[in-house]
């Protein structure tokens, strides 16, 4: 019950802090609710390069090689450490 209260009270609130600006200005106005037109530039999603994406993903693959034989030695003794 003291649950639902607060859910309620915070849903009144966010109402009142979402709604009471925009009756406070009279609400939205016509001019407002229109989109404007606008010429497209570019497309809306370029394409993707997808060798230069593979060729990213191949060098973090070799740091990922390279750091991972850079600590085997450590990782392999902290296990005989804790008896694993």
């Amino acid at each position: 019950m003291v649950v639902a209260s607060f859910i309620a009270g915070a849903g009144a609130m966010a109402l009142v802090g979402l709604v009471g600006p925009v009756a406070m200005q009279g609400g939205l106005s016509m001019r407002e609710a229109f989109a404007n037109e606008m010429d497209q530039q570019a497309p809306a999603l370029e394409p993707l390069d997808v060798v230069a994406i593979e060729a990213q993903l191949a060098d973090a693959e070799r740091a990922m090689d390279a750091a991972r034989e850079g600590t085997d030695d450590n990782v392999s003794r902290l296990q005989a450490l804790a008896g694993r």
